[in-house]
């Protein structure tokens, strides 16, 4: 792309007229660096400053008390022309002014408790030789688990429960084909191999499912006090202990949620919400945000400041402490997983609020 090409994806861009495959090239281009001599200050000016019709994905929006502080955060490549530039002014230091050791985001890794109690180590390293268990056998490689059902063979129903870490995230593919996706600080109980006329596991934290079709034998999670039932489809699973609510959002199929005495059964887009002392309630939400930690990605849609800081401390193993007033800000943007941490935090930064790193201590000034 010449300087010529780019200005002219800049005149449109502020004026709102880019394309998606225009935003793409732009947002590719102004990470690039290349225009950075010429058209750097023109750049930030008008990506501090989006377009009113844009700013629903690519502007931290604040409570009208942060307005004046509030800045870009921005998806992909524009995240990153933010982040690297203030990474070269070391803007993430420690107490005493230096740059802080870096703290890298997490990775495939989780721990396999099997049927004897004995637990193994499951990383993205070489294929791991691991015991049969009940009727079935067992791969691990790549970051992935799989099971084969080889029932016949007469084994006992075995359990075994997979669990990723802070700063951990795995997939398992169970005896029957489901595909599940595991964030991270998460745990997933199954049979290794399903017997009877129900498919059931048990999860805390946070998983995606893909669940392999079966009339004859439906498919149950249970989550806290919460049950979703299905046949065969796709949907997200929220239940960290840390969070008020446990979320069950549907991709794609059917399912039914139980909770507080309630049942309901989702559409497509539909998210059913699950409190303590509450009735269960079912909403339209956005898909791309619920499954952006699949995807490789931070999406917050009005998220409060706590919910975001306890995602950050989940996936990168931190501790986070909060100094000075409680903030209620609210958070809209996206940001990639695979950023180091002070990635993260000078593209944060935006918002007007001040970070201190003490070894894994996140500290939140606000």
């Amino acid at each position: 792309m010449t300087e010529q090409d780019f200005l002219k994806l800049l005149s449109r861009y502020k004026t709102g007229r880019l394309s998606r495959r225009e935003e793409a090239a732009f947002a590719e281009a102004a990470a690039s660096g290349r225009f950075d001599q010429l058209v750097q200050d023109d750049v930030l000016q008008a990506l501090m400053h989006p377009p009113a019709e844009k700013r629903g994905w690519m502007r931290v929006a604040v409570s009208w008390r942060y307005k004046a502080a509030a800045a870009a955060l921005l998806i992909g490549g524009i995240s990153a022309f933010f982040a690297m530039r203030a990474l070269k002014n070391n803007s993430v230091e420690s107490p005493s002014g230096m740059p802080v050791a870096e703290v890298l985001p997490g990775s495939n890794k989780a721990l396999l408790t099997l049927a004897d109690g004995s637990v193994m180590e499951l990383d993205s390293s070489g294929a791991i030789v691991i015991p049969g268990q009940g009727d079935a056998s067992i791969r691990a490689a790549g970051g992935q688990l799989s099971y084969d059902d080889n029932s016949g063979n007469g084994g006992a129903t075995a359990y075994n429960t997979l669990r990723t870490p802070r700063g951990g995230q795995f997939k398992v593919i169970l005896s029957d084909g489901t595909k599940v996706w595991m964030n991270a600080e998460s745990a997933l109980t199954y049979p290794t191999t399903f017997s009877g006329d129900m498919r059931e596991v048990e999860l805390t934290g946070e998983a995606f499912f893909e669940v392999e079709k079966d009339a004859k034998k439906p498919f149950r999670v249970k989550a806290s006090e919460t049950t979703v039932d299905v046949l065969g489809t796709s949907f997200n699973v929220m239940a960290y202990k840390d969070e008020k609510v446990v979320n069950a959002t549907l991709v794609q199929g059917a399912v039914i949620v139980k909770g507080n005495g309630g049942a309901k059964q989702l559409q497509p887009g539909q998210q059913a919400t699950v409190e303590e002392g509450s009735t269960l309630q079912v909403n339209e939400v956005d898909v791309e945000e619920v499954l952006a930690w699949k995807n490789g990605l931070f999406i917050f849609q009005d998220a409060d400041l706590h919910s975001v800081m306890r995602q950050l401390a989940r996936w990168y193993d931190v501790e986070i402490e909060y100094q000075g007033k409680p903030s209620d800000m609210k958070l809209n943007g996206a940001v990639y997983r695979n950023y180091s941490l002070s990635q993260v935090l000078t593209v944060l930064k935006a918002t007007g609020l001040q970070f201190r790193i003490e070894n894994r201590k996140l500290i939140i000034i606000t």
